[in-house]
């Protein structure tokens, strides 16, 4: 604005110098179309600024997710304990993202880390069974659809499902972000035997078509 005034007075003072050749009404014509002028190159180069502002913010933001690189979900731990048998189990279901696993890439291209989840139960405080679950446990009741874009979401422990012959957990895979996916139940027998998987079906939030695109 200062440069725009400047350039005002000197046109004013021009123009005053030869006042004597011009009439007064040739004088503020021709002061008019040269303050128009400046007014518009003083515009253009301001468009041509923010523009420009505009560009460099948009190339450090895509700089910024770069370097930061693809997301992971926080660590969680939840604890339960249940009396099943007449005798005191704890579970303990950690989940944690996992970088040795493939990354997950949603439909924008952004990158995310997949999870894997601990499972502990211990009964009268011994040790008696461990194991880590990730998303390959559930690939044979995963679409090819389902699978991509997805990742463990997390594990929980089954109450009302659980009975003195096995533990139950509920297992969720779902899309980053969405937290809604495949909905699966994990058996753990208490007499030691091997542990089993279904897609429960109830609990599913995709529908029978699998996820939404």
């Amino acid at each position: 604005m200062a440069i725009f005034l400047v350039l005002l007075l000197i046109i004013l003072l021009f123009c005053n110098q030869f006042s004597n050749r011009l009439s007064l009404f040739t004088m503020i014509k021709k002061l008019t179309l040269a303050a128009g002028m400046l007014l518009f190159v003083m515009q253009f180069a301001a468009c041509g600024d923010h523009k420009k502002q505009a560009g460099n913010d948009v190339a450090d933001s895509t700089q910024l997710a770069a370097k930061q690189g693809p997301h992971a979900d926080s660590a969680h731990r939840h604890t339960y304990t249940a009396v099943l048998k007449g005798q005191h189990y704890d579970i303990t279901i950690d989940r944690r993202p996992d970088r040795s696993l493939p990354l997950v890439s949603d439909d924008m291209g952004r990158q995310y880390v997949d999870n894997c989840v601990e499972v502990i139960v211990a009964c009268e405080g011994k040790l008696v069974r461990s194991k880590v679950f990730t998303k390959r446990a559930f690939a044979d009741f995963l679409s090819d659809k389902e699978k991509q874009g997805t990742v463990l979401l997390g594990m929980a422990y089954d109450a009302e499902q659980s009975n003195n012959s096995h533990i139950c957990l509920g297992a969720q895979i779902g899309q980053v972000g969405i937290e809604e996916g495949p909905a699966f139940t994990i058996e753990i027998p208490l007499d030691g035997g091997a542990i089993s998987i279904l897609r429960d079906n109830n609990q599913d939030t995709t529908g029978n078509d699998g996820l939404s695109d």
